[in-house]
């Protein structure tokens, strides 16, 4: 029998695993399923920052029109993640799911690198306003690097579906690599889930005003990310004719379609004959 703390990793793994949208009824199902609920108590914090980290979730920035993500790149502290468009540090609470208090900035940002981050904020959310309406940006700078963050889902589970859209940018001296996650569940009647994850490299040959670098950078994004989607929908297109296809065998081992008459007449005759 699984001592209590494996039981806990095994309840932790499936919270860190949970679909887009659907995070808290997965906590009440797998407390459902223990001796005893207070068994997560402890592991509970940890486990809803690194789901909410992961997922870059979106909140509304306190003061301001725009969209903030909760996203690893931006921890300042336990708790507390920058809004550099807001020019701001916001305290979340992970447990309610929600903020809890706002302060200035000072100090968090990079100088060094401020001039180039804000152009490429300004160009990523142009770039998410036109691809992403229903999701949002947040642009850093850390270590010699710009990291632009994207996230877009959508919840519908009144059709039994939900999904989130992620990618992570990183520029380095004119080079632009991307980490793309999209994870769909759609559960009626079934339990069917897209799962992707994929790297993608290009480079940028822009060297001029960090205007006209972030610029650059955003269009070989978009294109980049485009021809992603592409390649998925084109997937879906084949899918039927060859992975699905590949799941069953269209004829017995004999390679004859089964005669299911004659099964059946067999079978009387052998009840017949009993």
């Amino acid at each position: 029998m699984a001592t209590e703390e494996e039981l806990v990793d095994i309840v932790n793994g499936f919270l860190l695993n949970s679909p887009p949208g659907e995070f808290m009824e997965v906590v009440t199902d797998v407390r459902a399923l223990l001796p005893n609920e207070s068994m997560i108590n402890d592991s509970a914090p940890r486990t809803f920052r690194e789901y909410n980290t992961e997922q870059m979730i979106l909140v509304d920035s306190p003061g301001h029109s725009h969209k903030v993500l909760i996203t690893k790149y931006g921890e300042v502290s336990d708790g507390d993640y920058l809004d550099p468009k807001g020019n701001q540090v916001i305290t979340y609470d992970h447990i309610k799911q929600e903020v809890s208090g706002h302060r200035n900035i000072s100090g968090e940002l990079d100088s060094s690198l401020e001039s180039l981050r804000s152009a490429f904020e300004k160009a990523a959310f142009e770039y998410a306003s036109q691809h992403y309406p229903q999701g949002a940006t947040t642009v850093y700078g850390k270590d010699g690097q710009i990291i632009v963050c994207i996230s877009s889902a959508k919840f519908n589970p009144q059709n039994f579906w939900n999904g989130r859209w992620r990618s992570t940018w990183t520029f380095s001296n004119g080079e632009l690599v991307g980490h793309l996650k999209i994870v769909v569940h759609y559960y009626e009647d079934g339990n069917v889930q897209l799962n992707t994850d994929s790297t993608q490299k290009t480079t940028i040959t822009e060297t001029g005003s960090p205007d006209a670098v972030a610029s650059a950078a955003l269009k070989a994004i978009g294109r980049v990310e485009a021809a992603y989607q592409a390649s998925l929908d084109t997937s879906y297109s084949t899918m039927g004719d060859t992975t699905f296809k590949a799941l069953r065998r269209a004829l017995p081992i004999t390679r004859n379609r089964i005669d299911w008459d004659k099964i059946k007449n067999y079978k009387l005759g052998g009840q017949m004959k009993n």
